[in-house]
């Protein structure tokens, strides 16, 4: 027993620590930088492989603290050695309830490591007065020292660090652990993301360095990924898509066939200042500025569409660097050779059932840019292209992901490459066409009709080979896709009806046939995936490319949400709770490595890859969401609701920190009246509003009745940022039971589809897409 007590005796003796001012301050550099006091404490205590922020990032207000200068002013710490409790006493009230023999203690010699409360036995950060932390408490080479101590070679200027050691000890280090990853790999890109748009609460910022791509993403794997595609669409690409579609120009009388709609000639719209409303009305096809509904505001840069029908899709075209911008837009079409059902009284369900084919088209649209990558609003956009085809509706189109050049500018042949576009028709099939625009001709700001007879790439689902009576091969149909996304910008990955995932790879063997002869029509490539992930109808499909292109979102009929690892897909999969409502849109948000999509109570949520199961809400509002958009160049996030309303949101401080309350701004919002029932003679004249209330317009006046009788939308803007928590503070808003009952709007008034310029130098452009047939498109940069 004597022997392990002096062992002990020995021991703690060992570990004593020395209070001489030789020691203390031999060799101290006072630079403050975590790793260069671990250089000079090498080998004295190792610590875990964990990511501390470096001491230079002192622009982020929650983990850092501004440099302070190295010496204080003498009277200052006068005042604070008389205030305070010196280093001398304290170390003498330190002593007084040790047994070990400690030499007396100079005034002004500090503790070399840092000191520990008596009744957590956390460390000490403040209430030490005349003493500074040199380094992070807690971390290998931290030292208290006296305010205004120098050493030999010391630099003039110190910065110290704050909150380091408060993060490791609170739950701020577990959640960001739990969501992101435990290693510094996966906590750098965290507090790199962090520092650049923690600050950017709503609408994305055109400031320094507040358009980038994402950290999580290398330089080098996304200058592989540019190289890579492009070397083989030089070499391969767009030579076995040349050989392998038909197009042919047509004239526009020809083309009016493909660009019919169901939706009404002329469009009302009351829009203006709150004082001063006006109303214009727009011809089917046809566009006017934002600005003229206002007008001693000009400030605003965008344009208003009437396309006639509802807006099914919209998408940029890859042009990085260019000053043209080009948007891919479908509106809803039918065949009007058809009989018309009525609303939800089709025999046959159209999302299980081909269609017959009949004309359709796709409208690209240019938009010219400034110097500085804003929407130039004294330039008018004009409709370049239409893709006129005969598979019936298009349904959904997606751009590949990087572009054959960082500026779309004209070949030698006189045309200009906007890249490719797969989409999915109506008639069953999956197609990829390689879209150009013919500059050679006297003309070539007049808009261009091309007919698509044939793609170079048709894929269908097609029940093993039977034929009929007469011995005729016929090919029946055993699903229809129902979604697609790119996984790199090669491969892509299409979801059907019967809840099978099936994946090609352009750059895969036999996937463009060998010439352009009748005999290649039925060419059939094989995917190298094809599993059921799901039970039912997949509703959408989404990866996490670029960082996480291996991962796969997948929403479903039956309510479940699925992340599925294409490593593993039946071992490495999991489900999210089920919910009562059909999640229809949903996008990969970068900047938190989370699928960002809709949920049933009216709120926005984001599904992390290491806490899929468990969403992160970040958005509330008071109707229902119907379309997300995110961006790969900011982190905001655009909305746009069943009531019109189109808003954008930064859940970043959310995901970080769950206390706190994320913004969100109004973009505008969209109403939709039907018309008033009744002929004009039956309506009541007194519904009409004074003229003097309103300010003109290049429409119809408000006091005639026959505006009444027509449908009439109304656009509202000006809305202020607002914090939103994810409760209601009113208790009025909810049912009795805790509930709130859905709330049903017009539909015409819903926002069907929005979207941001993926682009670098244009990443702050938006559209928004409404179930009236309305466009907006705008550069929302603040």
């Amino acid at each position: 027993m004597a022997r392990e007590q002096a062992e002990s005796r020995r021991r703690n003796s060992e570990r004593r620590v020395s209070y001489n001012d030789k020691d203390a301050f031999r060799n101290l550099d006072l630079s403050g930088s975590e790793s260069e006091a671990e250089e000079q404490d090498a080998g004295e205590v190792e610590e875990p492989d964990e990511f501390v922020p470096p001491a230079e990032e002192d622009d982020d207000l929650d983990e850092f603290v501004a440099d302070e200068e190295a010496e204080e002013d003498e009277e200052q710490t006068k005042e604070d050695e008389d205030n305070d409790l010196s280093v001398k006493d304290f170390v003498n009230v330190s002593r007084r309830g040790s047994s070990i023999n400690e030499p007396d203690v100079a005034l002004g010699s500090v503790p070399t490591t840092p000191i520990r409360s008596a009744k957590t036995g956390s460390l000490r950060t403040t209430g030490l007065s005349g003493v500074r932390c040199v380094g992070t408490p807690g971390v290998a080479g931290a030292r208290y020292i006296p305010i205004g101590a120098k050493a030999a070679g010391a630099p003039t200027t110190t910065t110290r660090q704050r909150a380091v050691g408060e993060w490791r000890e609170g739950g701020q280090e577990s959640r960001l652990k739990n969501l992101f990853g435990p290693t510094s790999e996966n906590l750098r890109p965290v507090f790199e993301t962090k520092k650049r748009w923690l600050s950017q609460e709503t609408l994305p910022s055109r400031s320094y360095k507040h358009l980038a791509f994402s950290p999580f993403v290398a330089e080098e794997a996304r200058a592989k990924d540019i190289t890579g595609l492009r070397q083989w669409y030089a070499n391969f690409g767009r030579a076995a898509f040349a050989r392998g579609q038909q197009t042919r120009r047509m004239t526009e009388e020809e083309a009016q066939g493909y660009l019919v709609n169901p939706g009404p000639d002329s469009l009302d719209l009351l829009m203006g200042s709150l004082d001063i409303q006006r109303v214009f009305s727009i011809n089917k096809g046809h566009y006017m500025s934002a600005t003229t509904p206002f007008v001693a505001d000009n400030k605003r840069r965008g344009w208003l569409f009437h396309l006639g029908s509802r807006i099914q899709d919209a998408e940029w075209a890859p042009n990085e660097q260019g000053s043209t911008q080009y948007l891919a837009v479908i509106v809803e079409q039918d065949d009007m050779t058809l009989k018309k059902h009525k609303h939800l009284g089709n025999p046959k369900a159209p999302a299980f059932t081909p269609t017959h084919s009949f004309p359709a088209s796709i409208q690209i649209w240019a938009f010219e840019s400034t110097e500085t990558g804003s929407l130039d609003p004294n330039k008018e956009p004009r409709l370049t292209l239409v893709i006129c085809t005969d598979w019936g509706a298009p349904k959904t189109i997606k751009w590949w992901t990087i572009g054959a050049q960082d500026i779309l500018e004209q070949d030698l042949d006189g045309s200009v490459h906007l890249g490719l576009l797969a989409g999915i028709w109506s008639d069953g099939t999956v197609r990829i066409l390689d879209v150009s625009l013919d500059q050679s001709t006297e003309k070539p700001s007049e808009t261009q009709y091309v007919h698509y007879t044939r793609a170079a790439i048709e894929l269908a689902f097609n029940d093993p080979g039977s034929t009929d009576r007469a011995g005729k091969l016929v090919e029946k149909l055993s699903t229809l896709p129902t979604c697609l996304c790119w996984l790199s910008p090669t491969t892509f990955a299409v979801g059907t009806a019967s809840g099978n995932v099936v994946i090609w790879s352009l750059t895969q063997p036999g996937m463009f046939p060998f010439s352009n002869s009748s005999d290649t029509e039925r060419h059939r490539p094989q995917p190298w995936f094809h599993k059921q992930l799901a039970d039912t109808y997949i509703i959408t499909v989404s990866s996490g490319y670029p960082s996480r292109p291996q991962f796969l979102s997948l929403t479903t009929a039956d309510g479940f949400a699925r992340l599925i690892d294409l490593r593993a897909p039946v071992a490495d999969a999991i489900s999210s709770p089920r919910g009562r409502m059909l999640v229809h849109s949903q996008s990969w948000h970068e900047h938190t490595q989370s699928f960002v999509m809709v949920d049933e109570y009216y709120m926005l949520k984001h599904s992390t890859l290491r806490r899929y199961h468990q969403a992160i809400y970040t958005y509330r509002t008071d109707s229902t969401l119907t379309a997300v958009a995110t961006s790969p160049v900011h982190p905001a996030v655009l909305i746009g609701t069943s009531d019109g309303s189109v808003a954008a949101t930064n859940g970043l401080c959310k995901i970080l920190n769950a206390k706190e309350i994320p913004w969100s701004q109004t973009w505008f919002k969209h109403e939709w009246r039907k018309p008033m029932k009744g002929g004009e003679t039956e309506i009541d004249a007194n519904l009409a509003v004074p003229l003097d209330k309103w300010g003109g317009g290049d429409g119809p006046s408000p006091t005639d009745i026959a505006m009444l009788s027509r449908p009439l939308t109304r656009i509202t803007e000006g809305y202020k940022p607002v914090q939103t928590s994810m409760q209601y503070p009113d208790s009025t808003k909810r049912h009795k039971d805790g509930a709130k009952f859905i709330t049903i709007f017009e539909e015409n008034s819903a926002a069907t589809r929005v979207a941001w310029n993926p682009n670098l130098r244009c990443g702050t452009w938006a559209v928004a897409g409404m179930q009236s047939g309305m466009l907006r498109v705008e550069d929302l940069g603040v």
